[in-house]
């Protein structure tokens, strides 16, 4: 194990899962035509494209597989969820914390600038959303959550949000591109009414994702053009990435709690080897349980800077992140750190390891010993 590499940056896309790799060979083998033509060969496709969908609804736990629309990405469905909502409604409130991922920050100020109402939704030490000091504003409304956030771990409780949505008289939306999988959503996503998924974070081909919109929500499509994904998208679909996404999707249904134990179990081992043998590192975001993904650990080391540690521990064979996981050119500290009320030292220290489904025990016993080994050369060299 001394020689190898440890992948410890799974948030930022890691292997396939061999039964998405499969389903996408075979696409790319067998199935060239686009789905939308009356030919054989198209209703081949077309019955690709939709078992996928239903593979997807299966893993969001809905029956209505074609309120599921396939995407580029996480980044496509979340904008085309806040923007479309934006768009149909015309003016309103939205709900949102100042921890959020770029992509959805972005969407918000857009619309911003547009005239809609911005309430920012206060933070514990811990990454919590507090619902409870929330001023409620008029309707129309949508509160925005994030299902694990991916700088911190932090897992919200998505009864509390669909609560507040309720008592708002608002919709609620729920940015599940980070936690999808690892964090089990509610049987038919109940009190949730678009949420998005990242195909990459669940062992999907990068390029691809999913939004949920529920029927009946006032949404407007963003992408026009062809009919394709049922009026809801236009463009020809990724048949290939599709399917890919659709089978990581059924893995997860089938194996998804052995998934989850596994990494339960090496979070807590990796964490106690550090904490035990590192002194001065700090958790950020609730301890391993319930309320943190169990594939993810965000350790600040006091005195040194994330972007050096993890030049660092690349050099021994760790790769890890070092800072936010989802950075924007003016970032200088993680916001979640920020909104936390972590000290801006703890915030330029962050360092985040994030698991997959390939992560072994033995790795973890490796990356604490190479941890150890990183900061201490990093410490003998800084200047006294």
């Amino acid at each position: 194990m001394a020689g190898e590499r440890i992948f410890l940056d799974h948030a930022s896309g890691g292997r396939l899962l061999p039964a998405a790799k499969a389903a996408m060979e075979k696409v790319l083998a067998e199935h060239g035509a686009t789905p939308g033509g009356g030919h054989r060969e198209a209703r081949e496709s077309r019955d690709v494209l939709e078992h996928a969908r239903k593979q997807a609804a299966q893993f969001l736990r809905i029956e209505d597989a074609d309120r599921v629309v396939f995407t580029s990405g996480g980044t496509e469905a979340v904008q085309s969820a806040l923007r479309g909502w934006g768009e149909a409604v015309g003016k309103g409130t939205l709900y949102v914390s100042e921890m959020e991922h770029p992509a959805v920050e972005a969407a918000v100020r857009k619309l911003e600038k547009s005239g809609f109402g911005v309430v920012r939704v206060p933070v514990d030490a811990e990454g919590r959303l507090l619902w409870g000091k929330v001023k409620v504003a008029t309707a129309p409304g949508l509160v925005c959550v994030h299902l694990a956030h991916h700088d911190i771990g932090t897992v919200q409780d998505l009864k509390q949000a669909a609560g507040f949505a309720k008592s708002a008289k608002a919709q609620c939306f729920v940015d599940a591109t980070f936690g999808a999988g690892w964090v089990p959503l509610p049987e038919g996503l109940e009190g949730i009414d678009l949420l998005a998924i990242s195909g990459h974070r669940v062992g999907a081909p990068k390029g691809s994702g999913l939004l949920f919109i529920r029927s009946g929500f006032p949404w407007r499509v963003q992408v026009e053009g062809g009919r394709q994904e049922n009026d809801l998208r236009a463009g020809t679909e990724n048949l290939p990435a599709i399917a890919g996404l659709g089978a990581a999707l059924e893995e997860w249904v089938k194996n998804g709690e052995k998934f989850r134990k596994s990494a339960r179990e090496n979070q807590r081992t990796l964490w106690g080897e550090i904490h035990k043998n590192v002194s001065g590192t700090k958790l950020h975001g609730p301890a391993p349980g319930p309320e943190r993904n169990p594939a993810h650990l965000g350790i600040s080391f006091a005195g040194l800077e994330a972007e050096s540690l993890a030049l660092v521990l690349d050099r021994v064979g760790v790769a890890a992140r070092g800072g936010s996981g989802c950075v924007t050119r003016e970032m200088k500290i993680p916001p979640a750190m920020k909104a936390m009320g972590a000290k801006p030292e703890q915030a330029r220290a962050l360092i985040l390891f994030t698991f997959g489904v390939v992560t072994n025990e033995s790795e973890l016993a490796a990356t604490a010993e190479r941890v150890e080994q990183a900061v201490r050369r990093l410490k003998e060299n800084l200047p006294s």
